[in-house]
């Protein structure tokens, strides 16, 4: 599948052509579309997988949350396989809000890994609309809007869609890393 015009412009300009959020979703879903089909992302998995392994964040964490990837999002499903003795949460994304027995089991974390459709320099995060992960986060992690947090939160993204600047509202929740392959 070619890239339109736009899209190769979105990728090489590393800016949002657009700054509504349903514009870029739907260039950022063509660009993962136009990865999947290459290839691109299976190969990034294992990219992925062993630069957070040898992270030292990752390495001390104990209490892990982390997602269970959809077809066209980079795969960290092998760290729970390759790392048993660590606690991996994953919800199961299911409507727009978190089930609060999830949100009860999500104390104490020392590292959240989040995906998205695109993340920018800034650590703002597009998602796929519902605002599922904000909403989760802004209950786990209250103290994300303060400052006091203690847990790392670490966004995964193809490197085509890690953008200059994503439009933000007051309730996104940044992600401290971006981790761009």
């Amino acid at each position: 599948m070619p890239l339109t015009k736009s899209l190769q412009t979105l990728m090489l300009s590393k800016k949002p052509l657009h700054n509504d959020k349903a514009t870029l979703r739907l260039e950022a879903k063509a660009i993962l579309e136009n990865l999947l089909k290459l290839g691109e992302l299976e190969k990034r998995k294992e990219i992925a997988v062993n630069k957070i392994i040898n992270a030292d964040f990752f390495k001390a964490a104990k209490k892990i949350l982390s997602y269970k990837a959809l077809k066209d999002e980079i795969d960290l499903n092998a760290l729970t396989e390759l790392f048993p003795d660590k606690n991996f949460l994953i919800p199961e994304v299911t409507g727009n809000h978190p089930p609060e027995d999830f949100i009860k089991q999500c104390q104490d974390l020392d590292l959240i890994i989040v995906p998205g459709l695109s993340f920018d320099k800034r650590g703002y995060r597009l998602g796929r609309g519902g605002g599922y992960y904000d909403k989760l986060l802004s209950r786990i992690s209250p103290q994300a809007r303060l400052k006091e947090k203690t847990e790392l939160i670490l966004g995964i993204i193809p490197k085509e869609l890690y953008l200059e600047t994503l439009p933000n509202e007051p309730h996104d929740i940044k992600v401290d890393l971006v981790l761009a392959i």
